[in-house]
């Protein structure tokens, strides 16, 4: 499963690309709603979009590698777009305008402000203090559009209807193509004939090398979608991460020790493998249990023998669990089941870490919820938030010059306990803002797990296993434990059988993370937090 993302500027570059592009890259055709195929070869002589790439090194195919998106964009750095072609004999110039997601009619003429006018050559440069500077300018994203004939828009749906194709839809009157040359850089590339609404309406040649520009300077901003490595276990459900290349998808939990807990941790295919247990015992659906005995007592400790032979409690005996939860009291749960995390740590596989613990970003970016963004500084803030300039991020404006001690976080402008509401997995205590081992707690045998909300900590071998998924608690705009992969679900897949099984708490998992939007903080490490 691949997810899209929107994408923005890095310090010193610039745009930020508003619109969605796939989170691994992929080839695409461009196709207009009669169903051409386009850009096309005009053979007429003019320099075509495959010698221009040629001509800079890119190695683009013209066809395969052309898209419709990003389509709209954001100045608040030194965005620089270079006109790098003109093959039409038009006179037309290019304006932008403050691009509106809420709006259901195009921008009028007037609200579209020429930039570069009609008749100027190529390696004209537009930058972005060009439009930050304009008072029309509305602080959002912005879109591109052709203008002095019939006005052709970056945005696709801005442009006119083909009525008459099967099924309608908006002609595609410029297309964009990632430069694999420099980083971080796209190709804006209009045609500028009249379009109407039939099929045979297409009034251009289809070579979209009338009027051609470069961007430079864009990376993404909308990290933190949920998205499938392609790996399995634990390390199967990711969040996209951008990287100077374009948007990757990476593992929520990395690779570890394969454990007795009904997951498959070393995230090679298969689930509880190897000798996990102490002497006398074996993993069976995610527990350390022991073979039943002969004669007068078969079990102990009040378990019954079930049909694999082996001692369990009586209420999880016929029950079989999907894979990564395991059955607690009858019932199959997933290891962060029940667990609410102190800010700003995050449940992941049963334990409360911090999310940027082990995450390096590149440089102009900030790791915020485990997501490596671009800093607040060339990147809008959300309605309510504002920029923290020296770490970057975005926070309660009334948080901005409010200095908490340890265990304690902002929240409108007020330090709170971070252990306030906190739930931590069994056999945890909540102190200075982390979940600590509860000394007055039972330490047993390795691979079981405790009774209990979450998974046990070193749990008794002898005792139930424990609840929940890669989730978190939740938490205020301001300051909750908001973070890549929240919400239960075991955020891993097995493979064979169990692995469909599996599929419903995973799914919990993609909910968990479209709701990811909250309150940024710096990257710092509390040293008594767990870290995967």
């Amino acid at each position: 499963m691949t997810r899209n993302l929107a994408f923005v500027p890095v310090l010193g570059a610039s745009l930020v690309l508003a619109t969605l592009v796939t989170a691994q890259p992929a080839s695409a055709l461009v196709t207009q709603p009669n169903g051409v195929v386009m850009p096309v070869d005009s053979n007429n002589g003019e320099t075509q979009l495959y010698t221009l790439f040629a001509n800079r090194g890119e190695a683009i195919d013209y066809q395969q590698d052309g898209t419709t998106s990003p389509s709209t964009f954001s100045p608040l750095c030194e965005f620089r777009a270079t006109f790098v072609l003109k093959q039409s004999s038009s006179t037309l110039g290019v304006g932008w305008y403050n691009a509106d997601p809420a709006a259901t009619m195009p921008p009028a003429l007037a609200d579209i402000h020429v930039i570069v006018p009609a008749n100027a050559p190529v390696n004209t440069v537009i930058t972005a203090a060009d439009i930050r500077n304009s008072p029309a300018y509305a602080g959002g994203e912005i879109g591109f559009a052709l203008v002095g004939g019939q006005t052709h828009y970056s945005e696709p749906k801005w442009n006119p209807i083909c009525t008459g194709c099967n099924p309608p839809g908006p002609w595609i009157t410029a297309v964009i193509y990632h430069s694999v040359v420099t980083p971080n850089a796209y190709y804006l590339a209009f045609e500028d004939g009249n379009v109407g609404n039939t099929p045979n309406s297409f009034n251009n040649d289809g070579d979209y090398n009338d009027y051609v520009y470069f961007f430079e300077g864009l990376t993404c901003s909308d990290g933190g979608e949920p998205c499938d490595t392609g790996l399995l276990g634990v390390c199967a459900q990711g969040v996209t991460q951008c990287a100077a290349g374009g948007v990757v998808c990476a593992p929520l939990v990395p690779a570890g020790a394969e454990v007795c807990d009904g997951i498959d941790n070393d995230c090679d295919g298969l689930v509880d493998q190897g000798d996990l247990c102490q002497q006398g015992y074996v993993c069976d659906k995610g527990t350390c249990v022991q073979a039943c005995g002969t004669g007068e007592f078969v079990c102990f400790d009040g378990k019954v023998c079930d049909a694999n032979g082996f001692c369990v409690e009586p209420s999880c005996a016929n029950v079989n669990c999907p894979a990564g939860e395991v059955c607690t009291a009858g019932t199959c749960k997933a290891p962060c089941d029940g667990v609410v995390c102190p800010h700003p740590t995050v449940c992941r596989v049963g334990v409360c870490v911090d999310p940027c613990a082990n995450v390096m970003c590149e440089d102009g970016q900030v790791c915020d919820g485990g997501v490596c963004k671009s800093s607040c500084a060339c990147a809008p803030c959300a309605t309510g938030l504002a920029c923290e300039t020296q770490g970057g991020l975005c926070m309660e404006e009334a948080c901005l010059t409010v200095t908490c001690q340890p265990g304690t976080h902002c929240v409108a402008g007020t330090c709170i306990d971070s252990c306030d509401g906190a739930v931590c997995p069994t056999g945890q205590i909540c102190e200075q803002g982390a979940c600590v081992e509860d000394p007055s707690a039972g330490v047993g045998g390795a691979g079981g797990n405790s009774t209990g909300s979450g998974i046990g900590v070193g749990g008794s071998s002898q005792s139930n296993g424990g609840a929940g998924g890669v989730g978190g608690d939740g938490g205020t705009s301001s300051g909750g434990n908001g973070s890549a992969g929240e919400e239960s679900g075991c955020g891993c897949r097995a493979a064979g059988a169990q692995e469909a099984a599996g599929l419903g708490s995973v799914g919990l998992l993609a909910l968990g993370l479209l709701g990811l939007r909250r309150r940024p903080r710096r990257r710092t490490t509390n040293p008594t937090t767990p870290t995967l």
